[in-house]
């Protein structure tokens, strides 16, 4: 996935929280809000955006867009596929629930996983959540446990501002608001 940046027109409609930034994927297939002071990066096949420059110690939230139509996945089920999607990843020695909700015409599941990070022997965490509505979303984050108050907060964001399927014509000018 490539990034292009973008400059504003003096009149856009882009709003976001202060000291957010919004992150557009494919013209508005997939946007959400992140802190504005992370860095985004293209990876293959998907976008990464880190708290800080990209290390271990940085936090690594992935967005990754699979353009299937809604009608092709509406009677697959949610919690099924994202379990499926991450099987062989990790060994968690704690997984939540998995987390429900249906806003407008979406449909999101997520979980958390603690773990053990073999290579570092560090506990860490791992959420992971899916996306269904005009194509799947998968949006992973990836962080040490000792951090988890901070950036636990940036998943509770990401989730709460995505919007999913509101083609942008122009990303310059932002959405169309009647």
């Amino acid at each position: 996935m490539g990034i292009k940046r973008l400059t504003l027109k003096d009149n856009h409609s882009w709003k976001s929280k202060p000291g957010h930034s919004i992150c557009v994927l494919d013209r508005g297939l997939v946007r959400f809000e992140y802190p504005s002071s992370w860095v985004v990066e293209p990876g293959d096949g998907a976008v990464h955006l880190h708290d800080r420059e990209p290390s271990v110690e940085s936090c690594d939230l992935g967005v990754s867009i699979f353009p299937v139509p809604a009608a092709y996945t509406r009677g697959m089920n949610l919690d099924e596929m994202l379990l499926s999607a991450i099987r062989d990843e990790r060994t968690p020695y704690e997984q939540s629930p998995v987390h429900h909700s249906t806003i407008f015409d979406m449909d999101l599941v997520w979980l958390e996983q603690s773990y053990t990070d073999i290579e570092y022997n560090r506990d860490a965490r791992f959420r992971v959540a899916l996306v269904r509505g005009a194509a799947i979303c998968l949006i992973s984050m990836n962080y040490w446990s000792n951090r988890a108050p901070n950036l636990e907060r940036v998943w509770d964001e990401v989730l709460r501002s995505l919007a999913f399927g509101e083609q942008i014509a122009d990303p310059t000018a932002g959405p169309v608001v009647h």
